[in-house]
């Protein structure tokens, strides 16, 4: 299947309500939202995810400086990770990150975990790598080279515990999108001289192309569930797969991007376009029918959460200036900025937290957490 710019002093989260057990299924969600502070000097921050936790990680940008990864706590402190983007944070509170080096040589893509206050190379001896995900385990599947000529030199495998185990899957173009906690991968082929395409599940190093869908060009796996159900896209197809089976959830849309588009129940989110191609929120639940969420189009839904709770955003007053929404067992709720024009969501945990970005007064990009108002009974 939609993944996450000196900071305004709105509100401290250290005075923000603490996290709190979500509201009931069917009730409307009363959300307070909250910028979170950013690093000094850098104006603009920009979300990737967050966790059960609360934690929430992004990056900080600045128009002198390379961009910073950050890690706020369930408090609203920053913390700054070093150089780089940050990618996810698990449920241990352990980031995955990337440092890009491309203006001056040595060049440099490089992967890294950061735990406990320590930053740790992924692949470091590679020459350029890149890791779009991270399991439970602290395992990454890792696309790498052995040689700056990455086109050449096309190789993937997993990283854990200090090493890389390279995957059985060889081609002019290789990709990696995602890993379970069973060790699980899921993958691209690509040979663009012979046209041949294919989604690929790689178990314990074996890889097992998965089956063809409708659409043009390569797939997009968007990651898997711990029962092995795969999500992706192929162009404008939007595809499940269970076991090597390809079931087409719409021939005209996308599932969003990322782990966040999809939960363990094997629900997925995404958009879908009506006879017009004007693009729809919608929901595929893992048992019957595409859902439109209901909220006016051009829209997106990006994220879902275990209870069934998601996020998006619609366009439909100004293009430029996207709303974000929760939707939740058909009832619509809109999530608008503190201040600023716009409001556009990246994740949902569990609890019902949401985080995203809206513009501050200043109309720089901040990172921006809703949180639900308990409710008494």
């Amino acid at each position: 299947m939609p993944e996450l710019r000196a900071a305004l002093a709105v509100v401290a989260l250290a005075t923000a309500l603490p996290l709190v057990s979500a509201p009931s299924a069917v009730a409307d969600p009363e959300m307070v939202a909250v910028v979170l502070a950013g690093l000094p000097g850098y104006p603009d921050h920009h979300v990737t995810g967050l966790n059960d936790l609360g934690q929430v990680v992004g990056s900080a940008q600045g128009p002198d400086a390379p961009p910073r990864a950050v890690l706020w706590s369930p408090r609203g402190g920053a913390t700054d990770l070093g150089p780089g983007l940050a990618v996810e944070v698990d449920q241990h509170g352990r980031v995955l990150g990337i440092e890009t080096r491309t203006a001056t040589a040595p060049y440099r893509n490089k992967p890294w975990i950061w735990s406990a206050g320590t930053r740790t190379v992924v692949a470091p001896n590679t020459a350029w790598a890149s890791a779009p995900a991270m399991n439970g385990h602290g395992a990454v599947p890792v696309r790498y080279s052995t040689s700056l000529f990455r086109q050449e030199h096309n190789r993937v495998g997993v990283w854990e515990d200090g090493r890389l185990t390279e995957l059985s899957l060889s081609g002019p173009d290789l990709w990696v999108y995602g890993i379970n906690d069973a060790g699980v991968v899921v993958g691209g082929y690509a040979a663009f001289a012979t046209q041949d395409f294919a989604a690929v599940r790689c178990v314990d190093g074996a890889c097992t192309r998965l089956g063809d869908s409708p659409g043009y060009g390569t797939y997009t796996p968007e990651g898997i569930t711990e029962a092995g159900v795969v999500f992706g896209n192929r162009g404008t197809v939007a595809v499940r797969w269970e076991g090597v089976e390809a079931t087409v959830l719409s021939e005209n849309g996308r599932v969003a991007h990322g782990e966040q588009a999809f939960n363990e129940r094997g629900d997925a989110v995404g958009w879908a376009a009506d006879g017009s191609g004007t693009p729809h929120a919608v929901l595929w639940p893992a048992e019957g029918k595409q859902v439109d969420l209901g909220v006016p189009a051009p829209a997106e839904a990006v994220a879902i959460n275990e209870r069934g709770d998601v996020v998006g955003w619609t366009a439909a007053d100004e293009s430029s200036t996207p709303r974000a929404f929760l939707w939740r067992a058909g009832r619509v709720t809109y999530l608008d900025p503190p201040t600023g024009h716009y409001s556009l969501p990246v994740a949902i945990n569990d609890r019902g937290v949401v985080v995203g970005h809206t513009t501050g007064a200043d109309s720089t990009n901040k990172a921006t957490l809703w949180t639900p108002v308990p409710t008494t009974h």
